[in-house]
């Protein structure tokens, strides 16, 4: 590959920035970076939130990497750098006139406010005078983010090398593979007549199995089954938009007995080994151990989803006590599956000596620095197995350059060119039904049993296990000051597979499909720490995450109605609000009575919407909100149950929430118009919350039919009345978005 000569290396600067919630955008940003160094650039490679580290004011040319989380909301390892971005807007309209930029931007079309980070940054860079060198990219996970990725990275590269005049920088070396990838990529001949289908069941590949002699890792791990029909790669010749393949830049040193250092060992605790080179500062969101208090079950056995309650003992971290409100989450840093890590371990050859073994990871080539999930390791020694339970995500779905990558690792052509196939233009139905099935690393491994990456490959390819984020159920006030309450779901599911070829030719009948039981990694995790008998003495390693969009009750002194939407652990935040509002009551009556006012204390109104599936098994947190409604704290209560018909005839509610605001319709729309009340809304953003927003949005077009008079209110522009449409209902609830009295605290 040319690559990019130049006397002057300032010329050649150019710096990678990025901002992730769950490690693709790190990733992404990482590989684009690597891929800078070795074309020549002077290349540096930081998050966001290390804008002063990096003397972000001084950069010439900078690519951004971002993605969206939440309900359009930056990532947390951002926070900092766009309040700093925010008072430079009110500061100085020029400040960046200096910036070159481009943005890549990561989002997912099935929630709303689309890739909103990369938009809103876009937009604040060019109000401060910077200018984009090359347009902005938006990827969409919902449909595959390599759709846009990689031909956003092949086109970076001439746009970046005309950006910074250097003509020698423009090469073809991204539209040509280099010979082994196009070597790689022509299907063997030799394999083409065996290319029918992929059925793997539990008894496939026995000779591939874990129960290995001696001293190989052992576990109980059930593998998925894969049901993946391959014929169409008959009639493939080559395969075309494949994403490029990372380079090679993590090495394991593997120290010598004498030489080896004290690591930290955790044996039977549930944190990582790192713990203790946290660096300990007076930021609220630096980690801290905290022991669990007390847990109970809060769903009936015969629930379709076990809820836990949890009471978390934070009263020994000063640095978060007064930093926390209602309305804030934190994060759990929770381990990985261990019979998935030691099913993985296993596959790749590792014994228990080498898996406990200490070692180092270190970078290959001295002008590239580490992951940054991975710096630390350079000089804290850690263990195969420890970085493989706790900072690397092997769960989550293999993304097509992880599987691009794998084929280069295959002895056997048949499974090199299926692994080629499945990560190219060409495979991607086949792909989308791999993605269906959800199978994780070692299931891929497991269904390609000649495939055997080193695991220094994977730690270049894996994604850094994120934190788990958990909403705070209740307030800081005097009793409860040092304990942070959540709720969960514990996540189990079972996955069904279909083998393409179980058609019974005598009967046209397919045979039962193949099924296999999964887990999420935190919520089992915790379940399982909350059933031991050690309850109170291991603690597990969170995080303060402060909630920055404005989810936060209001004072008193704000008269606005709060309207509150929260259907199943959704409801957390707002059990949070009302402990909230019922200490300001008391606290005022305290104060009246003190001073013998005649007049007691009042609060704006309150109105809950909560939903569950059963009036006895899943109603979470009854006991509290119906006292909060019968105390007067929470003004109206409306509970629905979408699979209780005789609890809904009985109490006269409706199916869902959004069916209950709907049936409320002019209440809600009075509250709304002519009382500016805020909306909050707390879930799942792919259904619940897409379904809500529709509904407020019917609410407000039937309101102001009813009521023409109100759209000059909501829309100032308009000088005749006239009942409004879904656009324009949409359009006002974006800016009371914007206003932050419609805020949403959404999940996936």
């Amino acid at each position: 590959m040319p690559e990019a000569q130049s006397d002057n290396t300032d010329a050649l600067q150019v710096t990678f920035l990025y901002a992730s919630q769950t490690g693709n955008a790190e990733s992404i940003s990482y590989t684009t970076y690597e891929e800078a160094v070795k074309r020549g650039y002077s290349a540096e490679w930081h998050v966001l939130n290390d804008y002063k580290k990096f003397k972000f004011d001084e950069l010439r040319t900078v690519v951004f990497v971002v993605s969206t989380t939440g309900d359009g909301d930056p990532p947390d390892n951002s926070a900092r750098f766009w309040r700093a971005l925010k008072k430079t807007s009110r500061d100085d309209g020029a400040a960046y006139a200096h910036l070159r930029y481009a943005i890549l931007g990561l989002g997912d079309t099935n929630y709303s406010n689309f890739c909103n980070t990369a938009r809103r940054l876009d937009k604040q860079l060019g109000e401060l005078g910077a200018t984009s060198f090359y347009p902005t990219g938006l990827a969409d996970d919902g449909t595959g983010l390599e759709e846009v990725v990689e031909p956003w990275i092949e086109g970076l590269w001439p746009a970046l090398a005309k950006e910074l005049n250097q003509d020698s920088a423009k090469d073809n070396a991204s539209d040509a593979m280099s010979k082994d990838t196009k070597e790689a990529a022509e299907l063997a001949d030799s394999a083409v007549d065996a290319l029918a289908a992929l059925s793997i069941d539990k008894k496939a590949n026995e000779d591939n199995d874990l129960a290995t002699e001696g001293l190989a890792v052992q576990s109980a791990y059930e593998f998925l089954p894969l049901g993946l029909d391959f014929r169409p790669m008959a009639t493939v010749k080559a395969i075309t938009g494949a994403p490029r393949v990372p380079a090679a830049v993590c090495a394991i040193h593997w120290p010598e007995e004498t030489e080896e250092e004290e690591h930290a060992q955790t044996d039977g605790k549930e944190y990582p080994p790192w713990h203790a080179e946290i660096e300990a500062d007076a930021r609220a969101q630096t980690p801290f151990l905290a022991p669990i208090k007390a847990t109970q079950q809060a769903t009936g056995d015969k629930a379709l989803k076990r809820t836990l309650v949890v009471d978390l003992d934070v009263s020994a971290a000063d640095h978060v006590r007064g930093k926390w409100q209602a309305g804030d989450s934190f994060n759990v840093y929770a381990r990985n599956d261990p019979q998935m890590v030691s099913a993985l371990l296993g596959r790749l050859g590792l014994d228990v000596n080498e898996a406990q073994r200490s070692i180092f990871v270190r970078s290959s080539d001295e002008k590239i620095q580490l992951p940054a999930h991975l710096r630390r390791f350079g000089s804290v020694a850690t263990t195969v197995r420890a970085l493989f339970d706790w900072a690397l995500d092997i769960t989550s779905f293999p993304r097509k350059q992880l599987l691009r990558a794998l084929a280069d690792h295959c002895s056997e052509p048949i499974d090199r060119d299926r692994m080629l196939y499945l990560s190219s233009r060409q495979g991607a139905a086949i792909f989308d039904e791999l993605r269906r099935q959800g199978p994780a690393l070692v299931d891929i491994l497991h269904a390609f049993p000649s495939c055997a990456p080193p695991v220094d490959r994977l730690l270049d390819l894996l994604q850094p296990l994120a934190p788990r984020s958990y909403s705070i159920c209740n307030a800081p006030h005097q009793r409860d000051a040092g304990v942070w309450r959540f709720a969960f779901n514990v996540v189990e599911y079972e996955l069904e597979v279909v083998d393409p070829f179980s058609d019974n030719e005598d009967t046209g009948k397919q045979s039962s499909p193949m099924r296999a039981n999964r887990r999420g990694v935190c919520t089992p995790w915790l379940e399982r720490l909350c059933k031991a008998k050690t309850v109170g003495s291991d603690p597990i390693l969170v995080s303060l995450r402060p909630n920055l969009n404005g989810f936060r009750l209001p004072p008193p002194s704000d008269t606005r109605p709060v309207i509150m939407v929260g259907p199943g652990t959704g409801v957390a935040p707002f059990v949070g609000f009302l402990e909230q509002r019922a200490a300001e009551l008391e606290a005022a009556l305290a104060a009246a009575e003190k001073e013998d006012s005649i007049q007691g204390p009042s609060a704006p109104s309150t109105w809950l919407f909560f939903g569950c599936r059963s009036s006895t098994e899943d109603y979470l947190f009854k006991d509290d909100l119906e006292h909060h409604h019968s105390s007067a704290v929470l003004s109206r209560l409306s509970v629905c149950f979408s699979r209780d018909a005789a609890a809904r005839e009985q109490r006269g509610t409706q199916r869902y929430v959004q069916d209950a605001m709907l049936f409320r319709e002019d209440e809600i729309g009075d509250l709304l118009v002519t009382k500016d009340a805020m909306i909050f809304v707390c879930g799942d953003a792919k259904g619940m919350a897409k379904d809500v927003n529709a509904a407020l949005a019917d609410i407000l077009c039937s309101y102001s039919s009813a009521h023409p008079s109100c759209v000059t209110r909501l829309i100032p522009e308009i000088t005749e009345p006239a009942p409004l449409t879904k656009a324009q209902a949409l359009q006002v609830l974006g800016r009371w978005a914007t206003e932050r009295r419609y805020v949403r605290d959404l999940w996936a």
